[in-house]
């Protein structure tokens, strides 16, 4: 059974999980989306930067997937 099924890449994923229903962005990243967002601050406040080509939240998303 395939498991990741959306069409959907990079920074457009991100958004749909965000976006999304609840459950599937705890569901491939193992956290509820309150976590994601502090989880996302705290690499920020360390100094975790958007690159050329991608975002925090997509660079955190690629971490976690699950």
């Amino acid at each position: 059974q395939l498991y990741h099924t959306s069409r959907l890449s990079g920074h457009a994923w991100v958004q749909e999980l965000i976006h999304g229903h609840p459950k599937h962005i705890q569901n491939k990243l193992g956290m509820r989306l309150h976590v994601f967002v502090v989880f996302i601050d705290e690499l920020q406040a360390c100094g975790l930067k958007n690159s050329r080509n991608m975002m925090v939240e997509e660079q955190a998303a690629i971490f976690l997937y699950m």
